[in-house]
């Protein structure tokens, strides 16, 4: 028997790994980025096969970790965790410096980063796990504690991004379920109300999509 309740126990923290250089940079919201050895310094970034960054890292063989502080914006979460590098650019806009291997390094919301250049790609599946060597670093401000996985769902209510390692699908609603007032997307947590929207979600036409992270009207389930 598996409980995933036990997997919601293990604790985590919250970054933004980005790749690519000045013309093709991308990057998405982990929270499975850890240091695996001291000498020489080493850490590992867990990604999605199917992100738009994995490519990315494979093709320039370097990635970056901006470590985010604990009241970090909501829309660099949103921006990072929910949308495809593949359909906007998300570096657009951002505070972005560019690192000794030329990859492109958030500074928005970070309190530090990290450069690495991957030694050992390894595949576990439907992700996977880049083993970085640590080039440099960057203490960007002491004064703030870093995000933790915990504190991104509790105060910005998401879950985790469909891709994220830590994702467990919800069962999805085959019913219309027309009453209430409140409805939650079942990908990413955003809730709709009808009162703050104007328009009832009963109304909505069918290809309305979650303005966080664009999944269809049927994600959504009444609370």
């Amino acid at each position: 028997m598996i409980d995933t309740e036990a997997f919601k126990r293990m604790s985590y923290g919250l970054y933004v790994v980005c790749s690519g250089n000045q013309s093709n940079g991308n990057g998405y919201i982990s929270n499975s980025v850890f240091q695996v050895t001291a000498s020489p310094a080493q850490m590992a970034a867990c990604c999605h096969k199917d992100n738009h960054t994995a490519g990315i890292i494979k093709e320039t063989g370097s990635y970056s970790i901006s470590v985010l502080h604990n009241e970090a914006e909501t829309a660099i979460i949103d921006k990072f965790g929910y949308k495809s590098g593949a359909d906007i650019d998300k570096l657009k806009g951002m505070n972005v410096e560019y690192g000794g291997t030329g990859i492109p390094i958030l500074l928005n919301e970070a309190i530090a980063w990290i450069e690495c250049k991957v030694v050992k790609p390894i595949d576990v599946g439907t992700h996977l796990i880049f083993i970085g060597e640590v080039l440099q670093t960057e203490l960007l401000d002491e004064t703030k504690p870093a995000m933790t996985y915990a504190e991104f769902k509790e105060k910005k209510q998401r879950t985790a991004p469909a891709n994220a390692p830590t994702h467990i699908d919800e069962q999805e609603s085959t019913d219309s379920e027309k009453s209430g007032d409140k409805y939650e997307c079942q990908q990413c947590g955003f809730v709709y109300e009808n009162d703050k929207e104007g328009t009832p979600f009963d109304e909505l036409p069918d290809d309305w999509q979650c303005p966080v992270c664009g999944a269809p009207k049927s994600k959504f389930k009444a609370i």
